[in-house]
């Protein structure tokens, strides 16, 4: 795990936030291995929360195991934010969450590298399913998971599940849509309070862990895959003009 990287751009003293992604750039293609001019790189970094000495990033990039999504934790490790914690103190907690979550084995995301340098403190982190491909680890407790019902023959027991699953997702689906109808009435409630200029929504923890588990192709894979085949079953039944059962 490096501690060290080439940064060319020292910070100056406040915030800048092209200096910081540089430096986080710099710190993401040494951890990784990547070939990318560091440049190049530090403009695909998203920033998706920004503090007086603390910003989040995320990116997806290729890698071994396909496209993974990472978040990069940048902390001004001198300079006091408006809580009164460091920069340092910020980092250290940061790592003290990541690696309880990992664990804990609780949801969020798992700490890949981390490192110190001058101004600077890096936590790069990628989501638990990512982590576990790349450290080449099987797919756990798979003896305890439920038979695939694409892998059954078609038997009544098949249509139980079938029908069960269909229940159920059909709920969590309302109960989702629901959620989202919350979460989006707030952002707009709290935009109001704006300038009237275009911002960068700023992630709250929580926001930070639902939008990393999104960029994560395999986190509802099959969920999508679920929904386009329902959509496209029901509008080829529709178009036929034929009952539905």
């Amino acid at each position: 795990m490096p501690n060290a990287y080439d940064d060319t751009r020292p910070f100056s003293g406040s915030l800048s936030e092209d200096d910081l992604i540089y430096a986080a750039a710099a710190f993401l293609a040494e951890v990784l291995g990547l070939e990318d001019d560091v440049d190049a790189l530090a403009e695909d970094l998203s920033s998706i929360k920004r503090d007086a000495n603390a910003a989040i990033y995320t990116i997806q990039l290729e890698s071994s195991v396909g496209p993974a999504a990472f978040l990069v934790y940048g902390y001004l490790l001198d300079a006091r934010g408006g809580d009164g914690k460091t920069g340092q103190e910020l980092y250290e907690l940061g790592l003290t969450t990541l690696q309880l979550a990992a664990e804990r084995n609780t949801p969020g995301p798992r700490a890949v590298a981390n490192g110190e340098s001058g101004d600077y403190g890096f936590i790069i982190a990628t989501t638990p399913g990512t982590y576990r491909a790349l450290a080449g680890e099987p797919e756990a407790f798979e003896a305890n998971l439920e038979p695939d019902p694409l892998e059954l023959p078609a038997t009544d027991e098949t249509d139980r599940i079938r029908a069960d699953a269909a229940d159920e997702l059909l709920a969590l689906l309302k109960q989702a849509n629901e959620r989202a109808s919350t979460w989006l009435r707030a952002i707009q409630t709290a935009s109001q309070g704006g300038n009237g200029q275009d911002e960068l929504l700023a992630f709250n923890p929580s926001e930070t862990e639902l939008a990393l588990f999104l960029l994560d192709d395999s986190s509802i894979g099959d969920l999508l895959r679920s929904l386009n085949l329902l959509v496209a079953t029901a509008q080829q039944h529709a178009a036929e003009g034929i009952e539905f059962e």
